[in-house]
């Protein structure tokens, strides 16, 4: 079955009123600052969304979104795949809903002028959210060894003698 391309932006309210579902893309082309973090472009996202009401009326979302990236590993500098999975749970906020009005275990999300929420940004958001601070392959797979690596040249003084070895000699 072929994915839809999930809308850039909607209303959250009507559509948490329709209870509307999403399974589809977003385009590799609507995450611009993602891919510049990448070693190589990568593939659309698949997305999935619900809106909905919760049982204090506030209106919600919440969504899963995958893609497979690759990035640079910080270690021998060399491409690494890595499956890219994000869960999230958003209600939108307003001049009359703030983000200290939320629950806890809902994130806060601006509506723009219109009253619409951009979903390509809030993925986008999440998906660099959820990549790793630090890039690298595991250690059996990676092109150079972590104990074989050395960090530049060590300077002239610091091959001299230990000045705390005469103690050494005094211990005896």
């Amino acid at each position: 079955m072929k994915k839809v391309r999930i809308p850039k932006s909607v209303d959250p309210v009507r559509t948490a009123g329709k209870e509307i579902s999403y399974d589809g893309l977003v385009p590799s082309s609507g995450l611009p600052r993602l891919q510049e973090m990448l070693f190589t472009p990568s593939d659309d996202a698949e997305v999935t969304l619900a809106f909905d009401r919760d049982e204090q009326g506030i209106v919600f979302f919440r969504g899963e979104a995958k893609v497979e990236v690759t990035l640079a590993c910080q270690r021998c500098g060399e491409p690494m795949n890595m499956p890219l999975t994000v869960k999230f749970q958003y209600a939108p906020v307003n001049h009359k809903v703030t983000a200290d009005d939320l629950p806890g275990y809902y994130d806060a999300v601006e509506i723009n002028e219109l009253g619409e929420v951009d979903l390509h940004a809030v993925v986008e958001d999440e998906l660099i959210l959820g990549l790793p601070l630090v890039a690298m392959h595991a250690v059996n797979e990676c092109a150079i060894d972590r104990d074989a690596m050395t960090f530049g040249e060590l300077p002239p003084e610091a091959e001299k003698k230990n000045p705390f070895a005469v103690l050494q000699q005094l211990k005896k």
